[in-house]
């Protein structure tokens, strides 16, 4: 049998473990949303800069 207060400790206890368990989930979140934004700004990828490379402008034709 558990007393009343014991069991109100073991409550409390595992709301606060659910509350810091969130808190590092968001944690854990907000930081994946920092780590994929800076990788979209600082590489545009192989695929993009092929594309730029190709449509660069050119200079025009020397007539002969």
């Amino acid at each position: 049998m558990m007393y009343p207060p014991n069991a109100q400790a073991l409550g409390e206890a595992r709301l606060a473990d659910f509350h810091r368990q969130a808190q590092r989930a968001a944690l854990a979140r907000a930081a994946r949303r920092t780590r994929r934004q800076q990788r979209q700004q600082r590489a545009p990828g192989h695929l993009a800069s092929l594309t730029g490379w190709t449509h660069r402008p050119r200079p025009a034709p020397e007539s002969s």
